[in-house]
């Protein structure tokens, strides 16, 4: 003879448990989230000036140029408070995720200092397009940056290529 079981005790209570825990899983997620996504914008603003003052030798500060760049693919333009010359942001696909580009514009639209995010990237091939060596061969130009890629890091190198290209393209519009 078989045992007949109990629908609360065999389908029931396990549902509510396991709705229980998901429950007090998301509000405690809901409030460390609540917590810590302030203090996580903070240090992105905190970074992304120091990098905007890195690729723009002897800044003093900074004033966001309000404007439609999304069809340039820009995240940010700012222009120096004392005509020393803009700082432009723009973010593109490269082999392992985005690679954000910071670009440092003298008044007359000439590359002074470049930096590339390429934490994504594979390390030691496409981190590669993130190093001074690569970078410098954008210094100096102005209109569009024809710079060779790298060598297995193809997808990563375009990346930073088109992120100067894009920083090139909206001082152009700024202008």
């Amino acid at each position: 003879m078989s045992k007949k079981g109990n629908v609360w005790e065999d389908l029931l209570k396990p549902v509510v448990v396991l709705l229980g825990i998901a429950l007090a899983a998301a509000v405690l997620l809901g409030f460390v989230n609540s917590k810590t996504e302030p203090i996580i914008k903070e240090n992105a603003r905190i970074k992304a000036e120091q990098t905007r003052a890195a690729v723009l030798a002897g800044a003093k500060g900074f004033e966001e140029i309000k404007g439609d760049f999304a069809v340039l693919d820009i995240d940010s333009a700012y222009k120096e408070t004392s005509g020393l010359g803009y700082v432009i942001t723009s973010t593109h696909k490269g082999y392992g995720g985005d690679v954000t580009v910071t670009v440092g514009l003298d008044p007359n639209g000439k590359i002074v200092g470049i930096s590339a995010d390429v934490k994504t990237e594979t390390q030691g091939v496409g981190s590669k397009a993130g190093e001074a060596k690569y970078l410098d061969r954008f210094l100096g130009a102005s209109g569009v940056a024809n710079v060779d890629s790298l060598t297995g890091a193809s997808y990563t190198s375009a990346a930073v290529k088109n992120g100067v290209n894009a920083a090139l393209a909206a001082f152009d519009k700024i202008k």
